[in-house]
């Protein structure tokens, strides 16, 4: 399958009155800027527009315009359903069928794993966000944009590139920062809403977290069970981003962090530090994907068992990346 133009995509957008829009599962700052940032800029140009996404919502994007109109109408039958940052349609879970149920469908994404399942699909693995890519199409298309939509688009680069230090940090994530930036973009307000108001749930797993820290050939991991989230009264929510510190240890090649999110549902966030080892690769024969550096899957199971069955595959994939120097 191929790319269509942008501009091509911009005319449906233009032709067509209402849109429902979707995005992923596990919503991220890329899902959710996406999904709001191109909404918002369709509202602009008159059009209605509708937000779905997978219960439960993340509360840490409730700061974006826009927000409180997720999943707060009806799922009608709009004229385009518009599927972002999702590589197919079985990352919106239950939403799926109603999505497949439109007659024409754009798919907008920035996953390598893409399988171009819509009418019209643009998917650029290189693009260091999906935002990037609605930024571009708002451009292109010449669509309205204003400080809400460019702050939308900004959360999902933010978080995508890991504040900026990811192996997808390259000049074009900078350059559509600048360009967000001059659209209206906060980043200090961004970024302190994103990174600096943490419950005490959060700050707490944090600790249970770095406690449990191991290293195993030169995989760097640790876990969090679902007594540790029940004794804290945790949500989900409140388990994300810790990987993140897990993955500072600077001898480690590789960080996994288990989260048993539910009674034998574990999460689990993998995150690569060298260029040849592609997490994303491990991610897949659990049923997950992502990108090369930042990957996750879902395991349904004992903890510990599911632990040893991860662990043991990416020394596997370490072991191949040494020898392939």
């Amino acid at each position: 399958m191929k790319n269509h133009q942008l501009l091509e995509i911009g005319n449906v957008l233009k032709k067509y009155n209402s849109f429902a829009l979707f995005s992923h599962a596990n919503a991220d700052g890329d899902a959710f800027g996406s999904l709001l940032g191109l909404g918002m800029s369709l509202k602009l140009l008159g059009k209605e527009v509708s937000y779905f996404l997978p219960e439960p919502l993340p509360k840490g994007y409730a700061f974006l315009k826009d927000y409180d109109l997720i999943n707060a109408t009806r799922l009608n039958h709009n004229d385009v359903g518009i599927l972002l940052d999702s590589s197919d349609i079985g990352r919106i879970d239950q939403l799926s069928a109603h999505f497949k149920s439109f007659d024409v469908t754009i798919n907008i994404d920035h996953h390598v794993t893409n399988d171009y399942f819509a009418t019209y699909n643009y998917a650029d693995k290189d693009a260091p966000s999906t935002t990037c890519i609605i930024l571009k199409l708002i451009e292109d298309a010449q669509l309205p944009i204003n400080s809400d939509i460019s702050n939308a688009l900004y959360v999902g680069l933010l978080t995508d590139t890991g504040s900026f230090h990811y192996a997808n940090t390259t000049k074009s994530a900078f350059l559509t920062a600048t360009k967000l930036v001059k659209y209206g973009a906060d980043p200090s307000s961004v970024a302190k809403k994103i990174f600096e108001e943490e419950t005490l749930a959060h700050l707490k797993l944090i600790g249970i977290a770095l406690r449990r820290m191991s290293l195993r050939n030169k995989i760097v991991f640790s876990y969090i069970t679902y007594s540790d989230m029940k004794s804290l009264n945790a949500s989900e929510e409140d388990a994300e981003g810790i990987i993140n510190l897990v993955r500072k240890y600077k001898d480690a090649d590789v960080a996994i962090l288990f989260k048993e999110v539910d009674d034998k549902v574990i999460r689990v966030s993998l995150r690569s530090k060298r260029k040849n080892i592609n997490v994303q690769d491990i991610a897949v024969l659990f049923n997950g994907g992502g990108h090369a550096a930042a990957s996750g899957c879902t395991i349904h199971g004992d903890l510990h068992k599911a632990m040893e069955q991860l662990l043991s595959t990416a020394e596997i994939m370490i072991k191949d990346a040494d020898k392939n120097k």
